[in-house]
């Protein structure tokens, strides 16, 4: 038996059925917003192994150039294995992030949980867009669309629940979830990848 806030797009006026503005019903315009996160997620997960076997081939030149006494070129290596693991610690903690926001999204039952779950998820969303964009410049299109849809969702689901919508909490539990994620994040990364060697910063590079 589906639950009542899957009918609850339409509301009865003087016994005629309405739909509420910009309106349309909740369950299958959130299940596109599921779709579209899992995307993103299988994305996430895809560039997240490119990144880790480009990861690994660069520490074995760089621990070959150590070997060597190359310290100039050790040290161009050094830099540019520190900034590609920062491009796989932002991709992580957006791929874990949506895993979990797709979790309560599937979780959802009723109009309080949607409110709930939605008004920091939106926070969460545009947060990841803002952090994935300049390393991965082609999601920023697709993560713009789900924002307007969980936005729209939202709208709908508080006007048609009267619920009131605490942004400010909302954005207090956004960052929480990241900051847990990150920190998880963080440290499967120093235990799966070997550190890198301190080597003094070279001011200028030749490309």
């Amino acid at each position: 038996m589906a639950s009542k806030w899957v009918k609850s797009e339409s509301l009865i006026e003087d016994g005629v059925i309405a739909s509420p503005k910009p309106g349309g019903p909740l369950r299958p315009r959130l299940e596109v917003v599921q779709r579209r996160i899992e995307n993103q997620v299988k994305r996430l997960d895809e560039l997240q192994s490119s990144l880790k076997a480009k990861d690994e081939e660069t520490f074995k030149k760089l621990m070959a150039s150590v070997r060597e006494n190359n310290a100039q070129y050790s040290t161009v290596l050094s830099a540019d294995l520190a900034k590609a693991r920062q491009m796989s610690r932002t991709v992580a903690v957006a791929k874990v992030t949506l895993e979990k926001i797709h979790a309560k999204l599937t979780s959802v039952s009723d109009f309080g949980d949607l409110v709930i779950v939605l008004s920091p998820t939106m926070a969460v969303v545009r947060s990841i867009k803002s952090s994935l964009t300049p390393h991965v410049p082609e999601m920023e299109e697709e993560l713009g669309i789900v924002s307007e849809l969980l936005s729209g969702i939202l709208v709908d689901a508080g006007q048609v629940g009267g619920y009131t919508i605490n942004f400010e909490t909302a954005n207090e539990e956004a960052v929480r979830l990241i900051e847990e994620t990150s920190q998880i994040v963080e440290q499967k990364m120093k235990e799966e990848y070997p550190g890198i060697p301190d080597f003094p910063t070279i001011q200028s590079r030749v490309v």
